[in-house]
């Protein structure tokens, strides 16, 4: 019997006097007025930010690989796809006709996650992300009307070793290839015209605010060689985004702790591409209402067998959440996950246990915003979902043991979230 099972009937009690009473709109609501796309930028304008990143918005058509620059490429595809049954009127090209509203997208985070070597079959497996916001800003009133954050991914295995000189073609091809599957271009015209971006809500605005190591978690991190703000800043992106995406909704943007500017964690850099806008500046955020507090429980790597060429791991962690009001102090869902991952290890030729551990991680975040949004997911998180592929053997269980109690949390944050008036 799964365990959620044995108090169905108290459960479905708490859970319709939780439960939201609204449906949240998958449409654009309609902006009163026409917004104009600005172009895609780095929210951080310094040298060993995002270097990859960087190298790839510099490309122009003499050698990128569409034969255009970045922001050129993302324009014509917005051109090309159609934005009628939006209920957003995007546009492109306005050079005469100022706006009151724009559209813009800033590059945030960069990561390699793999760049290995497989020597039997001649080949190197890449595994890319790439974090961001697609913001809609007022030029009149001078204000956020909401953020989005996207995350973009590049998986894939090309022949031959690993070659540092392609990496920025990675980077334009994770941003603007359109065929590359989790490109941020594929996002722009297939996904976007899903998203929420509306002129006002209801609801409450969600930040990251902290991102904590336990003791264990610090001792965890100094073993492997992990900077506990560097990987903090990791997750605070995986997090955000994954609400977004999983939860369609806005949210208030992750900043990175490092950030020199101290002020860009109450603002957002508006930088237009497109040469025509009235706007190239910081305009304020608006306050968040609810944190999202993300405790790193700890973590361990056992190796279970061995041999001269190989190892069988075992990785194992705990995640824990708590979402409260921060005026109040209200804690509304405080819950832990615990994961583990079985996978084949080569000597001198895996992914770095740093890199496992964060894809894991970032698997369990999906998880637990996924369970969240559907009752399905829920359950089999809660029951413990296991996810099984050619290459690791992956868990997934949520602490709770109440399953009512569990579902209750989970609607009290769907009843939190910013929507539309009148969804």
């Amino acid at each position: 019997m799964k365990r959620r099972d044995v108090n169905i009937r108290l459960g479905f009690t708490l859970c319709s006097m939780a439960m939201p009473n609204f449906m949240l709109k998958d449409a654009f609501a309609a902006l009163p007025g026409t917004v104009t796309w600005g172009g895609i930028y780095l929210l951080e304008d310094r040298p060993d930010v995002m270097p990859f990143t960087r190298r790839a918005l510099e490309m122009s058509k003499n050698d990128s690989p569409t034969g255009k620059s970045v922001n050129k490429t993302l324009l014509q595809e917005i051109r090309n796809t159609d934005w009628s049954g939006t209920g957003i009127n995007l546009r492109t090209g306005l050079k005469k006709e100022e706006t009151r509203y724009g559209m813009v997208f800033g590059l945030a985070s960069e990561k390699v996650l793999a760049k290995v070597y497989l020597p039997s079959i001649d080949s190197t497996q890449y595994i890319l992300r790439s974090f961001g916001y697609a913001t809609v800003y007022d030029i009149v009133e001078r204000r956020i009307v909401s953020c989005i954050a996207v995350r973009a991914r590049y998986f894939d295995n090309l022949p031959g070793k690993p070659d540092p000189a392609q990496m920025p073609t990675f980077f334009f091809n994770l941003l603007a290839n359109k065929d590359q599957p989790g490109s941020l271009t594929r996002f722009m015209v297939n996904e976007v015209k899903d998203y929420p971006f509306e002129e006002k809500y209801k609801g409450k605005y969600f930040q990251v605010d902290p991102v904590i190591f336990s003791d264990l978690a610090l001792k965890n991190a100094a073993s492997i060689g992990i900077s506990t703000e560097s990987y903090g800043d990791d997750t605070g992106f995986a997090v955000t985004t994954s609400f977004s995406e999983n939860l369609r909704s806005p949210l208030v943007p992750y900043r990175k702790t490092s950030a020199v500017n101290r002020e860009m964690l109450s603002e957002m850099k508006i930088v237009s591409a497109s040469g025509d806008s009235a706007l190239n500046t910081a305009l304020q955020l608006k306050p968040a209402d609810c944190g999202m507090e993300i405790t790193h429980e700890g973590w361990e790597f056992v190796i279970t067998a061995s041999s001269d060429t190989r190892n069988q791991v075992a990785l194992v962690t705990r995640l824990s959440f708590r979402f409260y009001d921060k005026d109040s102090g209200e804690t509304f869902f405080n819950q832990s996950y615990y994961g583990k991952q079985e996978f084949v290890e080569l000597i001198n030729f895996s992914i770095e246990r740093k890199s496992r551990l964060f894809m894991l991680h970032e698997t369990i975040i999906d998880r637990v915003f996924s369970g969240i949004w559907s009752e399905d997911v829920r359950g089999k998180v809660f029951d413990g979902e296991e996810i099984t592929t050619k290459s690791q053997n992956t868990f997934i269980q949520a602490d709770a043991e109440s399953w009512d109690m569990f579902t209750v949390e989970n609607d009290l944050v769907l009843a939190r979230l910013p929507r539309a008036f009148g969804s």
